[in-house]
C-alpha cells in the first residue's frame, strides 16, 4: 500500500520545499535545488553536513524526491533517495524507493561501511517501509547523536527466497 500523499500542484511543492528547509536547516550547512519546475520531471534536493559552522563534517545526508508531472499538470512522488554517511563512523545508511526489475516503486534500504557516498546503488536491497523524508532525517540524526552506526543486522532482504 501507498502512503495517503497524492499529486501536489506547484504552490503544494513549493511549500512543501520551504518547510523541508526549514525543518533541515537547523541541523547544519543545508544546500537546496529544485530542478525540472517547467519539465515533465522534477527533483527536489538537499544536502546536509553536519553539524556545520566551519566544524570537520560528521555526517553527511543527502535527500532527493523525484516527481512526475500529471496531465493535469500536478506532481506525482515517484521516487526518492534518503541517504545518509556517517563520516566520522565510516558507515552508510540509505532508503529508496524506485523501480527494482519487476517490483514498482518498491521502497527499500542499504546499510553498508562506506567512507563514501555510492555511485551506484549496489545489488543488496534490504526491506523497509516507504518513508517521508522527515522521518528518515529523525532516525539518521538519532545515529548520528548516539555516535554509532546502525545495526544493519536489523534489516533484512527485499525479497523473500521460497525456493531454498
Amino acid at each position: 500500500m501507498r502512503s495517503g500523499r497524492g499529486p501536489l500542484g506547484d504552490g503544494e511543492i513549493q511549500r512543501r520545499r520551504e518547510r523541508l528547509v526549514d525543518f533541515l536547516d537547523a541541523w547544519g550547512d543545508l544546500r537546496v535545488r529544485d530542478l525540472g519546475g517547467d519539465r515533465e520531471r522534477r527533483l527536489l534536493e538537499f544536502s546536509l553536513e553536519a553539524p556545520g559552522h566551519d566544524l570537520p563534517v560528521e555526517v553527511r545526508a543527502e535527500y532527493g524526491e523525484h516527481y512526475r508531472r500529471r496531465r493535469d499538470g500536478r506532481w506525482l512522488l515517484v521516487g526518492y533517495r534518503y541517504e545518509c554517511l556517517g563520516v566520522a563512523h565510516g558507515w552508510r545508511l540509505a532508503y529508496h524507493m524506485h523501480d527494482i526489475g519487476r517490483l514498482l516503486r518498491a521502497p527499500h534500504a542499504h546499510c553498508t561501511d562506506a567512507i563514501e557516498p555510492a555511485d551506484v546503488e549496489g545489488t543488496r536491497h534490504l526491506r523497509a517501509v516507504e518513508l517521508d523524508l522527515r522521518e528518515a532525517h529523525v532516525q539518521f540524526m538519532r545515529l548520528y547523536a548516539s555516535d554509532s552506526p546502525p545495526d544493519c543486522s536489523d534489516y533484512l532482504p527485499l525479497e523473500i527466497r521460497r525456493d531454498r
